[in-house]
């Protein structure tokens, strides 16, 4: 399942690079140097950057990441395909259309953006378990802010949830096949 995600990960940006390329489009964040992230390339002098931004590029990470400390601290087992979703790239959020409704793929910029990104799954398995709802692991965001898309940690399937409601509906069996439907989307700098 897990080598699936990568796959379906390795597809995705490879359809972005596919994009970019044909709108001669270079993805670009604006720098600070507190924030840095190993995505950030040098760009040829032909591309247009905004001020004070840099280009980047996804990057592939050497090893995956582990969410260990989260499963012996609230004493649960996480979904594997979370760890390969999140632990694979390197990359800012990326925009993508999934049916008829843009989506932003949460995604990991640096090594300290993982740590405030366990965090956060922390706390929503908190607030779920406090709702006594069935663990979520949010993936992506959506246009509505009450809505996320989420990996169902009991079934592996990829959900929409309401949130402080719990899920509304499933939306693909697991998460290769929830990456593979996504078509890469441009958003206005």
């Amino acid at each position: 399942m897990t080598i699936a995600v990568t796959d379906a990960l390795i597809a995705f940006y490879a359809r972005c690079e596919q994009l970019w390329q044909a709108q001669d489009y270079l993805p670009q964040q604006e720098f600070d140097p507190e924030w840095d992230s190993p995505c950030f390339i040098e760009a040829s002098s032909s591309t247009q950057l905004l001020a004070g931004h840099k280009a980047w590029l996804p990057v592939k990470r050497d090893e995956i990441t582990s969410f260990s400390n989260i499963e012996s601290a609230l004493s649960i087992e996480l979904d594997p395909q979370v760890a390969v979703f999140f632990g694979a790239y390197f990359s800012d959020h990326m925009p993508a259309r999934f049916n008829d409704e843009t989506i932003e793929l949460v995604q990991v910029w640096s090594a300290g953006d993982f740590e405030r990104l366990q965090e956060n799954i922390i706390a929503h398995l908190m607030m779920k378990k406090t709702l006594k709802q069935p663990p979520t692991l949010f993936i992506a965001s959506c246009a509505d802010d009450m809505q996320i898309i989420a990996l169902d940690n009991v079934s592996g399937e990829v959900v929409r949830e309401v949130l402080g409601k719990g899920i509304s509906e499933v939306l693909a069996p697991d998460l290769a096949t929830f990456i593979g439907q996504l078509t890469p989307v441009l958003l206005e700098q």
